[in-house]
């Protein structure tokens, strides 16, 4: 079974990324100890020849040991193992190589350099992947010159070219890496941006519902789908009573707070397709479709006895005059709005903590 992450991990990718590493590294160890397995050992001149290979596989498998047990070994850590022990072959790997750049020319494992600037995306936030990278590139540059200097000065000559279009890629795919990075970076800073000016030109910013021109929309949307369908279609204006005496005798950061309380106990009773919005001050609208009168009324009595029944603090019970109208073939948002607002109206002038509708 495939290793989760901690549920203390904030980052949303990292258990997609485990399960990864989980399948992937099974394969690069066995390609590893099967590259190994092919080597005439006594042949091979060097340590890292000889047992890089072998020594990187055992790595990769206790990085693999280690996602089985997320609790001991946090996946951050196993990943940040699998990033270095990367790095750091590749950089060996390049100083190896540049070593015998005459007798075996270019190493196919060159060919895998890349990935790692690749990885560091994944395992760092993005300006440390980006430092990281350009820290892997700096290693690549200095170890090349340990290998290539003494034997310049020795008078060997070596494929110029080779090394030139060797490092020259790296650079180009480091640089793209962090061009992507960016421009991704950029398109979700603007995606964020869209959506956050479209929150504040739909959504009230007090109570965190829909304003009036977005409700007005959803009006607008109902309407059109009602006299398709020809299914019922109910709204309801309600104004809040003597909301005026709130905020004379409390205060209006108290009348807030009342306006905020009051919304969370509708939005929590109102059933799933129901949308209120704020249509301004203490009014609110509250959009009822494929609901005929008689239950929109019924759902007013249950709004009405659920603000009786929980005052916020101290305060007097809270109470609304409700204005219900239910849509009639031709009807336009304006109208239908006027019609609940007359009986709200009718509501009002009765003493309030009513329900009228026409």
């Amino acid at each position: 079974m495939p290793p989760q992450t901690t549920l203390e991990d904030p980052d949303f990718t990292a258990p997609m990324r485990a399960r990864f590493y989980f399948f992937i590294l099974p394969v690069v160890i066995w390609a590893s100890l099967f590259a190994w397995f092919q080597l005439d050992i006594p042949s091979e001149d060097t340590f890292y020849e000889k047992y890089a290979l072998l020594i990187i596989a055992v790595w990769l498998g206790l990085c693999w040991v280690g996602l089985l047990f997320p609790r001991r070994v946090p996946f951050h850590t196993v990943e940040r193992g699998v990033f270095w022990s990367a790095a750091l072959l590749m950089v060996l790997n390049i100083y190896y190589n540049l070593l015998a750049l005459n007798s075996e020319g270019l190493w196919n494992s060159s060919l895998w350099i890349a990935v790692v600037f690749v990885m560091a995306y994944f395992v760092f936030a993005p300006r440390q992947a980006w430092l990281v990278s350009l820290g892997v590139f700096s290693a690549f540059v200095f170890v090349g010159l340990l290998a290539l200097v003494p034997q310049a000065l020795q008078g060997s000559i070596f494929d110029t070219n080779t090394v030139v279009q060797l490092y020259v890629s790296q650079l180009v795919y480091l640089l793209l890496f962090r061009l992507l990075v960016l421009s991704k970076e950029h398109s979700m800073r603007v995606r964020l941006e869209a959506a956050q000016l479209y929150g504040l030109a739909h959504t009230d910013p007090l109570t965190n519902i829909s304003n009036r021109r977005s409700i007005m929309a959803a009006l607008h949307r109902a309407l059109e789908q009602n006299q398709q369908t020809g299914g019922p279609l109910s709204l309801v204006l309600l104004d809040l009573d003597r909301f005026k005496q709130i905020n004379d005798q409390y205060g209006h950061e108290m009348g807030d707070r009342v306006l905020v309380h009051t919304v969370q106990l509708l939005q929590r009773n109102l059933r799933q397709g129901d949308q209120i919005g704020r249509w301004g001050g203490e009014e609110f609208v509250i959009l009822l479709p494929n609901t005929p009168l008689q239950e929109a009324r019924q759902l007013c009595e249950r709004l009405q006895k659920l603000l009786a029944e929980n005052p916020l603090d101290n305060l007097r019970p809270i109470s609304a005059s409700f204005g219900i109208a239910t849509a009639a073939p031709g009807d336009t948002p304006d109208y239908l709005i006027s019609r609940a607002d007359t009986a709200m109206y009718i509501s009002k002038q009765a003493g309030g903590n009513r329900i009228e509708a026409t």
